[in-house]
């Protein structure tokens, strides 16, 4: 992957949002914190080549994620399967104690 395109990114993101973003970028994004030093480009391309969309790979079942040949780094599938429960938690009252 070419030099800084986490940076850029990120970036990229904190200055203009998800707008315009491609499925597979808000993914890589999403990947970038579950896999530190690994290219996560062809992981989100090869996550929504077989799941059609991001929501598709976001209610993809955990087990299965961790199936993508040749991608395999322990607990990257975490990150993803989360966002569709954020909505659920982010719109109820505090939890905190």
């Amino acid at each position: 992957m070419h030099e800084g395109h986490r940076n850029r990114l990120k970036n990229r993101f904190l200055e203009e949002g998800l707008d315009g973003f491609e499925d597979h970028q808000i993914l890589e994004l999403l990947l970038f914190y579950a896999i530190p030093r690994i290219d996560t480009n062809e992981i989100a391309h090869s996550l929504i080549k077989k799941y059609g969309t991001l929501s598709g790979v976001f209610e993809a079942d955990t087990k299965d994620l961790t199936n993508i040949p040749g991608h395999r780094p322990p607990g990257y599938s975490h990150p993803i399967t989360l966002p569709p429960h954020v909505p659920s938690v982010h719109h109820q009252p505090s939890r905190e104690k």
